[in-house]
């Protein structure tokens, strides 16, 4: 008996000759068996259809309306502003349409995005960072391809104008992340025809609402790129979601199933993961077929930088009671108390001590000293008149700072709310209007050039390795003609210490990765 093919309901049903090898294929292009009609059955998705006729391929005249429409444009030339990288990559995407681009920092991924939608001549979709939209795709468009007609779909979702803004005639629609969950089904039935994910370290949480809602949207794109320089800060698993758009067949549609698969879960209680030895290779030439890495310094002629750990020592009070929550997760200071209610609020509590004061439950700031503020104070007296940026990670600690700085400072966290201010402020400081800005990673933490700054301090840490590299990242561009310093306040025996071992440690597997990737392509 021949295989028989039947199109229902948008779904595919599928009656192959029985076959052990037929079978596990099916199961892995996502198929499930119907017992009742003794047949497979798949929802129909470009994608779903493209990988279907990979393995059956006799099938494409009856599949010829559902396939993604691959076309290359023999009209395109490389812009004559690409970099040779930048013009790599577009050449690369000629003959292939889903693609993971892990090109740094820095280095112009923007423009590529740019490139190929002139290249692909397809109605385009971007999702990217809120912060980005205007100062890195609305104006790079106007300053290197005023031809394509682009709409900010997060502004007209605000004005509450998205389903006219959707009826207008462009070639590109850029929406933040947190608008595309939220408005999927409806920018999925717009005709897009490429998606462009920049910054796709977003989608790194496979069980994300985010990211769930851009594996469906993806799967009936006839075109998906990928843009990330820091896309796995964590751990190689986040590689999964990311995989998982461009080519479902690589990894399988199950994440569970791939994390089984290639690591082992340790630790107390095994909620830990690491990566199976003997599966590394494996799973790094997969990774490295469908994607291509780029690093600054390939690229660049940067003038390099410098790492300088200032040690700040707390004082007798400080120190006391540190060790005081340390060990009994609460304090008692000048009439108040503050309780870390478990181990996570005591890592953060003791974040916090570093800094020189406490949150209580109300919110309310227990202060014990200013040993950090100090050591800034006699930094900033060192560099002198330089512009500088300062990275804080608690409203207080940028309250302090702030109050320190006067009118010589400009600030831009949580507690700025409105974009358009949070641009002039920035703007104002690269104009150098404003001698210091003070900012948390998670802000501006994306897509951003701030070459005006060439000394960076970072009053406190966090532990993700990403909002650290991209914060980093925001120096070391294109344009920069200075070496940058930075400095990082570390308290002395203390948490800080313990942070910026992780950090160290987090940024040797991305690394690992990349070296990888890197020599899987000369």
């Amino acid at each position: 008996m021949s295989a028989v093919l039947k199109i229902e309901d948008n779904h595919l049903q599928f009656k192959p000759d029985f076959d052990k090898d037929t079978i596990t294929q099916l199961k892995f292009l996502g198929m499930r068996w119907a017992p009742a009609k003794k047949h497979w059955y798949a929802k129909i998705t470009k994608i779903f259809v493209g990988n279907f006729l990979s393995i059956f391929p006799e099938f494409i005249w009856d599949l010829r309306g559902y396939a993604p429409i691959i076309s290359p444009n023999s009209q395109w030339t490389p812009s004559s502003y690409l970099m040779d990288h930048q013009k790599s990559m577009a050449e690369t995407a000629l003959t292939i349409p889903r693609y993971l681009i892990y090109h740094d920092i820095g280095v112009g991924k923007t423009i590529i995005g740019i490139e190929l939608v002139k290249q692909k001549q397809a109605k385009t979709l971007v999702t990217c960072p809120l912060s980005i939209i205007e100062d890195a795709w609305m104006e790079d468009i106007k300053k290197f391809a005023p031809e394509i007609n682009a709409v900010n779909l997060w502004k007209a979702k605000k004005n509450r104008q998205l389903n006219f803004a959707l009826t207008l005639d462009f070639h590109v629609a850029i929406i933040n992340f947190e608008s595309f969950r939220t408005e999927a089904k409806q920018l999925a039935q717009a005709g897009f025809q490429m998606l462009i994910i920049d910054e796709s370290s977003k989608c790194r949480d496979a069980r994300s609402q985010i990211t769930k809602a851009l594996i469906e949207f993806s799967e009936n794109m006839d075109y998906i790129y990928e843009l990330s320089g820091n896309p796995a800060p964590n751990s190689e698993m986040e590689y999964f979601s990311q995989a998982r758009m461009v080519d479902p067949m690589l990894f399988g549609r199950s994440f569970f199933a791939f994390r089984n698969k290639y690591f082992y879960s340790f630790g107390y209680g095994n909620f830990q993961w690491k990566m199976k030895e003997d599966k590394r290779k494996e799973f790094l030439d997969k990774l490295a077929s469908i994607s291509e890495v780029v690093r600054r310094e390939d690229v660049l002629d940067l003038p390099g930088k410098t790492l300088n750990i200032r040690k700040v020592f707390l004082t007798t009070i400080e120190r006391k009671v540190y060790e005081t929550m340390k060990r009994d997760l609460v304090i008692e200071f000048a009439g108040m108390e503050v309780v870390a209610a478990n181990a996570a609020v005591k890592q953060m509590k003791l974040r916090e001590g570093t800094s020189g004061f406490y949150l209580d439950e109300n919110k309310k700031a227990v202060i014990v000293g200013q040993s950090k503020l100090n050591e800034l104070k006699e930094l900033l007296e060192e560099i002198g008149d330089h512009q500088v940026a300062i990275w804080t990670h608690f409203h207080y600690e940028a309250d302090i700072v702030e109050k320190l700085l006067g009118k010589k400072c400009g600030r831009v966290d949580g507690t700025i709310k409105n974009q358009d201010v949070k641009h002039s402020i920035v703007r104002d400081w690269k104009d150098g209007k404003l001698q210091y800005l003070i900012a948390h990673p998670d802000s501006f933490g994306h897509g951003h050039t701030w070459i005006n700054c060439f000394y960076i301090i970072y009053f406190s840490l966090s532990h993700s390795w990403d909002l650290f590299y991209q914060s980093m990242g925001r120096f070391e561009r294109k344009g920069q003609t200075n070496k940058c310093t930075y400095y990082f306040l570390i308290a002395d025996c203390s948490v800080d210490e313990v942070i910026w071992v992780a950090l160290q440690a987090k940024k040797s597997v991305s690394q690992a990765v990349f070296d990888y990737i890197k020599g899987k392509k000369k």
